[in-house]
């Protein structure tokens, strides 16, 4: 029996035309798409397919989305696989999908959550206009240190995401966001900023996350029915640490690379991506994981494959 694991993108893994091929093919697929754009009143299938770049740029909408298409490819797969997953893990607003997919959120509740979490994050982006940085091609314990110098100095910013052994986000104020860029460039690094995007992961999310937590704590939860790893706490979710969970996870950074490994050492076969894209997929070829993307026909192909040899 194959050791699977279900990998789900966050936030900046939207694009247009996003889960097009999945959508044509499989009414699962479509009929997720019309689940969540009648339980939000937005169009997703218009918003994905046409030309609708502005709006996917808006958190309060793009996190519906992704959640969605991870739901969806999820839902397609379990469809022709019914496979049990080993271990399922989301970057960030991935974690949602992840709780979703494991059934602790009935999809409803889900997109509630992600929708008030983003208008949350709108807030704090006008409020203390927080960017969010990536930074390439340098350990991200370079990149900390670097932070911490410029806190000692009164800047506000943190390292917020620490996603491979040469890649991290960064999360502060625009100027001390530009400033850190300018210091990592000279160290040889190159970086990129999230455009849209509200400080997450970081001290300046602070006023967002007692709310969040709040509203969490109010809605239905269910025990997971598959090992959720924390980016916060890199362990697995129990129904009594969602809320608590989470709540850590809006303020404190993402351990993705701890996370990755502590699901490594547990000797799965097959990573699978699920949701929009292949941002995950290509993350982790730094550090030598295999993952495929689900929505590559070519990925689909492989898993196939995978799934007949291991039977």
């Amino acid at each position: 029996m194959r050791k699977v694991v279900f990998l789900f993108p966050g936030q900046s893994s939207q694009k247009q035309g996003m889960l097009r091929e999945l959508y044509q093919e499989s009414s699962t697929v479509r009929q997720t798409f019309e689940e969540a754009s009648m339980l939000t009143n937005y169009d997703f299938r218009r918003i994905c397919f046409e030309d609708q770049q502005e709006m996917l740029r808006d958190i309060s909408i793009s996190a519906p989305i992704l959640l969605t298409a991870s739901l969806a490819t999820f839902r397609h797969f379990m469809e022709n696989y019914q496979a049990t997953p080993s271990f399922m893990a989301g970057h960030s607003l991935g974690e949602y999908s992840a709780l979703t997919c494991a059934g602790v959120f009935s999809f409803e509740t889900a997109l509630s959550i992600v929708i008030f979490r983003a208008k949350l994050a709108q807030s704090v982006m006008e409020e203390k206009k927080g960017v969010m940085t990536v930074i390439y091609n340098t350990p991200y314990q370079e990149i900390e240190e670097l932070c911490r110098t410029m806190r000692r100095n009164g800047r506000k910013v943190w390292v917020s995401c620490n996603n491979s052994s040469v890649q991290c986000c960064a999360s502060g104020t625009e100027e001390d966001i530009a400033l850190l860029e300018k210091k990592a460039a000279k160290r040889g690094a190159s970086y990129r900023r999230i455009v849209g995007n509200a400080p997450f992961h970081s001290p300046m999310m602070d006023n967002a996350a007692e709310p969040l937590a709040e509203f969490i704590g109010q809605c239905k939860q269910h025990p997971p029915q598959y090992p959720v790893i924390s980016n916060w706490s890199q362990k697995p979710y129990h129904q009594s640490s969602v809320t608590g969970n989470l709540f850590h996870q809006l303020v404190h950074p993402v351990k993705w690379f701890q996370s990755m490994d502590y699901i490594k050492r547990q000797h799965t076969d097959i990573w699978i991506e699920l949701g929009s894209g292949q941002v995950l997929s290509k993350l982790m070829k730094t550090d030598d994981y295999k993952v495929h993307s689900y929505e590559l026909s070519g990925d689909r192909k492989l898993i196939e494959t995978a799934f007949h040899e291991g039977r």
